[in-house]
């Protein structure tokens, strides 16, 4: 397991930059583990500086259940970093779970300094499952040469006949996981299929040997819909030529931005090392079909993503891994007494290197497990995949002797001596000649890019300040400002409503084009409150006083057409504690004609938090962005909605809602004003806070990256959608 720690921020995350919010573990294993620390994005050892992985029941408990703390400093041929392991069969961890079938432990890197100080990392939700096999016949620290006995002891403890004599039953015993690939493009790629092999290092999370894949998610971008249906076929590589082994469920009309799951019922069976294509098919024809869509900045190689790099593909194309979630169920399994009997998921306990050299043995097993009435049949083959998985021991301990190694500087020599450095750059292993005076430090180039694209959103952007003498709060609540900070608290006191309405000064920088792509300002409330504001073109009426469901803002002059819209964001406080979070509502008011008028768009979104995380008393920005100017006859899910939070959750900014977005044209400034809603029913005063916020201007070529940057970090909450014909709500307190 590898860890990559940013020093500045004491984020967490996986390699490719996939942050480190969940671990999936499973007691009994033997884990190596390096950590590697960031400053400004490159690996260091800091003098006196010691890393330690510690796992706990709770935030606030200071006994380990798990630790790492003999983490040592290295510098190989990956780079400097800790290395060491971490044991998941500890007294404190059995002591924990008890006989739970599975326990959810809190994790934090702590940074010890020479000096005994610490800094800790974000926390990290570590996810602990039963060992397979019970704790008396877990294998020692060093992986068992010869382990026949002990597969046989397993086979011959699980024949029914004994079982029913002692008064024990079989019962089935099932697991899944969720399965995620890295960082998305800025810009999405045609992908007509995907070649890859099963268990790389593209999908991160709880893989285990053997599964049966349940569904592929997966975003794809058009310029116009795709209208017909569309599903995945899944192909294997088997004696030298691909063959099918799934169809998924059909998905009709794809539009642009769509998340689209393909459904396998019941399940593709995968096991690690599988070469396998997944291919795109249209119609019931299932005609090949290339679909946009964003994909992970991963190089193609032989096997993995060119399709035409590999033997006898199916008629498809690609040319990276595609951005997706795949969900995996593990292969069935038996219980005995609650506690899990082998199969080929339960062996990974053995040894990573004994799995890879036993593929007979395996085979064995898992067939036990699956098929409990044969098992007694089993137990005479067990001796001879025994046999056959020594002999592939052997022979891949030959292979590996007969390879070239890497030595401690990380060069290795290869036959005909071809030397192949550790660090081979633009001036070393391979001569590129350069322009006389061009720069050679791919680091100071980098960071004068990255500079540079950072200044260039700067300049498009453009503050918006909050008029504090222009705010109004109906009732008997009360205005605190600050002038000329831009900062204002209004505090409604307990037992009544208020209505508060505000609004910005900008400048007016656009004629009739206006070029908005985004505006984001702060604001937040210590309890239950409701916000509204407008977007783009049209009039807009404000109704005070209303009940907490109406409406506090629709289109102006009856209704009249026009191109803009109105969002309307519903923060109830109340806290879900079985889902460990709060929901929040978002209503989108628009109109694609003059014939259909008014439609409103009910977004439900689920945001997880603590009880010391309440929303919205955690929200520091309100953010909308859109990737494009909207086409206002046609519904695309051009802007998204999101929510910026403080306090102690692993990941501070979630997307809400969706959006159709709006054109350029006499858009004004965008968002000119906001109304928030409180109702007082707490024990005291309710407070909101306020102040500026900032335009973002389309970039050259009318596309907004700064829309893209945040759907690429943030945490999507989106549960349901619904389009309804609007219908007024107007109930007066």
């Amino acid at each position: 397991m590898q860890l990559l720690i940013d020093l500045a921020t004491m984020a967490v995350m996986f390699p490719g930059g996939i942050p480190a919010t969940d671990l999936s573990l499973v007691r009994g294993d033997k884990i190596p583990l390096r950590v590697t620390l960031l400053d400004e994005g490159a690996p260091v050892t800091p003098s006196g500086v010691r890393p330690a992985l510690a796992v706990k029941t709770a935030l606030g408990d200071e006994t380990l259940v798990l630790a790492a703390t003999n983490l040592e400093p290295v510098d190989d041929a990956l780079g400097p970093a800790y290395v060491g392991s971490l044991s998941v069969n500890t007294t404190q961890l059995i002591e924990a779970m008890g006989s739970a079938a599975s326990i959810d432990l809190i994790g934090e890197v702590v940074l010890i300094a020479g000096d005994g100080s610490q800094r800790t990392s974000s926390l990290i939700r570590v996810t602990v499952r039963q060992d397979i096999m019970p704790a008396d016949v877990i294998p020692p620290e060093d992986v068992l040469a010869d382990w026949s006995a002990l597969v046989a002891d397993a086979l011959a403890a699980q024949l029914p006949d004994a079982l029913k004599e002692a008064g024990v039953e079989l019962e089935a015993a099932t697991g899944q996981s969720t399965l995620s690939s890295g960082d998305a493009a800025d810009t999405w790629t045609i992908v007509g299929g995907y070649a890859m092999t099963w268990g790389d290092e593209i999908l991160a999370g709880h893989l285990p040997d053997s599964c049966r894949l349940r569904s592929i998610s997966t975003v794809y971008f058009f310029e116009t819909p795709a209208a017909n249906q569309y599903c995945l076929r899944v192909w294997r590589l088997t004696d030298g030529a691909y063959s099918l082994i799934g169809t998924s469920a059909y998905v009709s009309n794809l539009s642009s931005g769509q998340t689209a799951t393909w459904v396998f019922t019941p399940g593709v069976p995968l096991t690690r090392g599988d070469v396998i294509i997944i291919q795109v098919c249209e119609g019931t024809e299932m005609t090949p079909y290339a679909l946009g869509m964003h994909a992970v900045l991963t190089p193609s190689v032989p096997g993995r993503g060119l399709v035409t790099e590999v033997n006898n593909p199916p008629a498809v194309n690609g040319t990276m891994a595609p951005l997706m979630t795949v969900v995996v169920d593990y292969d069935d399994g038996i219980t005995l007494g609650g506690m899990e009997l082998a199969t080929a998921r339960q062996l990974d306990s053995l040894g990573r290197d004994v799995r890879q050299s036993s593929v007979t043995a395996e085979a064995a097993a898992r067939t036990a497990g699956q098929a409990a009435t044969t098992a007694s049949t089993s137990a005479d083959n067990a001796a001879t995949s025994a046999t056959e998985s020594a002999n592939s021991a052997t022979a891949a301990q030959q292979a590996l002797a007969a390879m070239p190694q890497v030595d401690a500087a990380g060069n290795m020599t290869l036959a005909g001596g071809l030397t192949a450095a550790g660090a081979v750059n633009a001036n070393g292993g391979v001569n590129i000649p350069l322009a006389v005076g061009a720069v050679t430090d791919t680091s100071a180039v980098n960071r004068l890019y990255a500079a540079g694209m950072a200044g260039v959103t700067g300049i498009l952007t453009s503050n918006a300040f909050l008029k504090t003498d222009a705010i109004t709060a109906s009732g008997s609540s009360t205005v605190t400002k600050t002038v000329p900070y831009h900062l204002a608290g209004i505090k409604v006191p307990k037992g009544t409503h208020s209505t508060i309405q505000a609004r910005f000064e900008v400048s007016n920088p656009q004629w009739n084009y206006s070029s908005f792509a985004g505006f984001s300002f702060l604001w937040r409330a210590t309890n239950a409150a409701k916000l509204s504001f407008g977007i783009g073109r049209g009039g807009k009426t404000i109704r005070p006083d209303l009940s907490i469901d109406s409406y506090s803002i629709i289109p102006a002059n009856g209704l009249a057409y026009n191109h803009g819209e109105i969002l309307d964001i519903t923060f109830d406080n109340v806290r879900n504690t079985d889902r460990n979070g709060y929901t929040v509502r978002v209503r989108e008011i628009f109109a694609l004609n003059n014939t259909d008028s008014w439609q409103v768009k009910t977004t439900t979104s689920f945001v997880p938090a603590s009880q010391n995380e309440p929303v919205p008393w955690t929200i520091a920005k309100v953010i909308y962005q859109q990737k494009s100017a909207a086409n206002i006859a046609r519904y695309e899910d051009t802007g998204a909605l999101w929510l910026m939070l403080t306090g102690g959750q692993g990941n501070n900014l979630y997307q809400i809602a969706t959006c159709r977005g709006v054109s350029n044209f006499e858009t004004g400034v965008g968002v000119s004003q906001w109304v928030t809603d409180v109702v007082n029913n707490a024990a005291g005063d309710v407070s909101v806070y306020a102040g500026t916020g900032e335009y973002t201007y389309y970039h050259p070529g009318n596309v907004n990256p700064v829309f893209y940057g945040l759907d690429a970090i943030s945490r999507n909450c989106i549960e349901t959608e619904e389009t309804a014909d609007f219908v007024d709500i107007n109930i007066p307190l």
